[in-house]
């Protein structure tokens, strides 16, 4: 399996993705790290992404998703379209639902990293949140009092994959 870990900026993607990585033995790879400079410059000035910018990305990804026989990935996904363009066999999507409040909390307290509260906006205005029609989306919602260890075992289970 292949597993994607999406959600804005602030959900708890890559720390997640990390404890479900550990669990299961998969390799973790994080979105981030595949932005160019330039989008990365942008982000932290709190600009958007536009379509040109995510699309290279994007396939950047689904390379090295394909690439693997089992992976983890930190990737925001938000729009249905880039859902689609990491979609492929055994690709299945994790959705990290959190409310907006707590996003801009954790945002605010984020040190050493791009992705501040400015980005929010934006990236809430782009979500599209996954629907029926896309059964290969696990949907969890999440709480302040949740621990990315408990959210890693309630997503394995549901997905039916055995787990440290």
């Amino acid at each position: 399996m292949r597993l994607v870990v999406m959600g804005a900026a602030g959900s708890g993607k890559t720390t997640v993705g990390r404890e479900v990585s550990a669990r299961s033995g998969w390799p973790f790879l994080d979105g981030d790290d595949f932005h160019s400079q330039e989008s990365r410059r942008r982000m932290a000035r709190g600009e958007a992404l536009t379509d040109a910018d995510r699309w290279p990305w994007l396939e950047r990804l689904r390379t090295e998703l394909e690439a693997r026989p089992a992976a983890v990935l930190a990737c925001s996904a938000l729009r249905r379209a880039y859902r689609d363009a990491l979609r492929g066999p055994g690709v299945r999507f994790l959705f990290l639902r959190v409310p907006e409040a707590l996003l801009h909390g954790r945002l605010a307290a984020r040190s050493g990293h791009y992705a501040g509260p400015d980005l929010l906006p934006s990236q809430l205005a782009a979500l599209e949140e996954p629907g029926r029609d896309e059964p290969d989306v696990l949907t969890l919602g999440v709480t302040a009092a949740d621990s990315p260890a408990d959210l890693a075992a309630r997503a394995l289970t549901a997905l039916g994959v055995a787990h440290a």
